[in-house]
């Protein structure tokens, strides 16, 4: 017999069993409720017409004088009527003794006449003990009032219905307890009878049941889904195929869609075996191929760190690690004459092979505008314009692009929507201050900031993509700039190649084997000695200068020159009032000294610890911005003159200010202390 066979047998079986149960007790519950909710009624409305027969002033009397009293013997006797024609068992009219109701004096007693044989009536005035259930009952009812029904109707005491009610004097006083009980000594062998009916015929109702039902089962669904199965079964050692059996199977119904389903899933099957071995094929073949792009890709990649022997001066180490065979994310490093060393850091958007690509063009042409002496602002302009003309794939690079002059240690750079990259000043690692243009190749003739800023021996820079500070663990949470810090201030004594493989097993640690969603790629560079001066913008660690173009088109990099001189941990509050105080002279010079343009020499020189001056040089006209006294800011808008504010400020923000004309120049001084 099949295994379905069975189960569906015995689940019939199991289901007339409990069905048969269930109906005996469903049964028997509501004959038991019929049977309560009906006599319950009835014996209550007796129980108020009996307790209407007498007044309640009157039970003390009754129960002394008994059959003495004529009106007693007309009220016992409409009681024995009442009992007598509505079929009751018992009436009978009590005085319980308060206050615990252990003791009953009897007023009434009636026993129907079909009971005699068994139980003879107590005569008025007959005082019992009280059984602690009745006692219990008769206080509440003396306490409280109303009614109470006591039924048991199928308790192996026997059948019956009881109702309790309090009676009341002409004042409301409870003064006694009126009880009316139906006995049925015929519903307990009714029960059993009709419970024997129920499981005699319900087994044989349900043997027959069964045999036809299973017969019916077995034929319509087992015998087809037993098919199926031993099909299904062998279809893989019949070289997926299935034999004509299924085809035998004409059900017009859901299992004969099964079959012909389970037929068609044959056929798609061997279709799918022959496009697997196919696409397996080719998948080797991409594979194969992606493993040579990514070792092309690899070989692009700069990967000998010391080849300068002319500059020991430097440290360099870099590496790519990418989320697929290929990646996006790209570094590069490179000299143009003999003392400016190029460091470029990438991420294209996307992944495999096209952001692959990309990244080979977008390096290229860095390089290339590189070698023709361009500015990193204006590389980064003219390598942007380039792939936004052929770029219909929609990609986009972020970049940092940054020239060192390992001779004099200034450094320009520019950005691209890149991350920020960390530099160590010999103290601590912080992010590095700048103003971030958009990406490359997102939107043609976009400008970008250029920066400066003055490295000093044993500076440091880390350059990084965005794959190291979004790098997930299973719980998601990313590994962030916080933790970044926290690596890399771990490097103090470490070499560039040591700290770029420690900031990776930090990264790795941190995944806990979590995916890697994208390219990982960093580059640590240490600027270990400084040559000596040789141009303008060169310095000395007391005092630096640099020259530029009276033109607002300069103003970013004198703010950014002077705010290198600054201490690195100065308050933003510091930091944006010597912002504000340089751009107020240096925008007066450019606007008002020259009349065909001109030069502005900054110089800047260290007072103190925490102590510098910022000097303002121009061969323009003669002008004393001090001269004039301070703005009236008692006066109304209307009348005010206007000007003098932005000095005004200055002073305020400074500790001093001071001009002077010497040798046919402007001079304008700030000195400034920092907390």
């Amino acid at each position: 017999m099949p295994k379905i066979t069975r189960k569906i047998n015995g689940a019939i079986i199991v289901f007339t069993l409990v069905s048969l149960l269930m109906n005996v007790v469903f049964d028997y519950f509501a004959v038991r409720k019929i049977l309560s909710e009906t006599y319950d009624t009835f014996l209550t409305q007796i129980a108020y017409t009996g307790a209407s027969y007498f007044k309640g002033d009157k039970l003390e009397q009754y129960a002394r004088d008994g059959l003495k009293s004529d009106e007693y013997k007309d009220t016992l006797i409409k009681l024995a009527n009442l009992t007598e024609n509505t079929d009751i068992s018992f009436l009978y009219v009590i005085i319980p003794e308060m206050p615990d109701c252990k003791y009953k004096t009897y007023v009434f007693n009636v026993v129907n006449t079909k009971l005699r044989n068994k139980f003879n009536p107590y005569h008025a005035g007959y005082r019992e003990d009280t059984s602690n259930e009745s006692a219990a009952r008769f206080r509440r009812l003396m306490e409280k009032g109303g009614f109470e029904i006591d039924s048991s109707i199928f308790s192996h005491a026997g059948a019956r219905t009881r109702i309790s009610l309090a009676l009341r004097d002409s004042n409301g006083k409870k003064v006694g307890v009126i009880c009316v009980e139906k006995q049925f000594e015929t519903i307990s062998s009714v029960l059993r009878g009709y419970v024997r009916l129920d499981l005699l015929f319900a087994p044989i109702v349900s043997l027959l049941f069964f045999i036809c039902f299973g017969t019916f089962i077995s034929k319509k669904f087992v015998k087809p889904i037993v098919s199926i199965t031993r099909e299904a079964d062998g279809f893989a050692s019949h070289d997926a195929h299935f034999s004509d059996k299924l085809k035998e199977i004409h059900s017009n119904d859901e299992i004969e869609t099964l079959a012909r389903s389970i037929e068609k899933m044959g056929i798609d099957i061997q279709v799918y075996i022959k496009d697997l071995m196919r696409v397996t094929s080719e998948k080797e073949r991409i594979g194969a191929e992606l493993s040579v792009a990514s070792g092309i890709q690899a070989g692009m990649l700069p990967k000998n760190f010391s080849p300068y022997p002319d500059h020991h001066g430097i440290q360099l180490y870099a590496s790519m690690i990418p989320a697929k065979e290929v990646g996006g994310d790209f570094y590069d490093f490179f000299w143009t004459g003999k003392d400016k060393l190029w460091l470029v850091m990438g991420d294209v958007s996307g992944k495999g092979v096209p952001a692959a690509m990309f990244m080979v063009i977008a390096k290229a042409l860095i390089r290339n505008e590189a070698t023709l002496e361009y500015e990193p602002s204006e590389i980064c302009e003219r390598v942007n314009d380039q792939l936004c003309a052929e770029n219909e794939q929609g990609l986009f690079v972020t970049c940092w692009l940054g020239c060192v002059n390992i001779k004099t240690g200034q450094m320009k750079f520019a950005n691209a929507a890149h991350n920020p990259p960390v530099l160590y000043d010999g103290d601590s690692y912080k992010f590095l201050e700048q103003k971030s243009g958009i990406m490359l190749a997102a939107i043609e003739g976009s400008k970008y900031v250029q920066h400066e800023i003055q490295l000093k021996k044993g500076s440091r820079l880390f350059i990084y993509t965005d794959g190291v500070t979004e790098a997930q663990n299973k719980n998601g949470a990313l590994f962030g700039e916080s933790l970044l810090l926290g690596a890399l201030a771990k490097t103090a004594a470490l070499s560039s190649k040591e700290t770029v493989q420690l900031v990776n097993k930090e990264v790795e640690r941190f995944a806990g084997g979590a995916d890697q969603a994208d390219d990982i790629t960093v580059l640590s560079f240490e600027l270990d000695e400084v040559g000596e001066e040789t141009n303008a913008g060169a310095s000395t660690d007391s005092e630096k200068y640099l020259v530029v173009a009276a033109d607002d088109a300069e103003l970013q990099r004198v703010t950014d020159f002077v705010r290198s001189f600054a201490p690195q941990d100065i308050t933003p509050d510091e930091a944006n009032k010597i912002d504000l105080a340089v751009e107020e002279i240096f925008v007066n010079i450019s606007h008002y000294a020259y009349e065909n343009g001109g030069d502005v020499e900054i110089v800047c020189k260290k007072l103190a610890e925490r102590k510098i001056s910022v000097a303002f040089k121009d061969s323009g006209i003669e002008f004393d911005p001090l001269a004039k006294g301070d703005p009236d800011f008692t006066e109304s808008v209307e009348t005010r003159k206007l000007g003098g504010f932005g000095i005004y400020l200055t002073k305020k923000f400074m500790d001093s200010v001071s001009y002077e004309r010497q040798d046919g120049k402007n001079i304008l001084t700030l000195v400034k202390t920092f907390a």
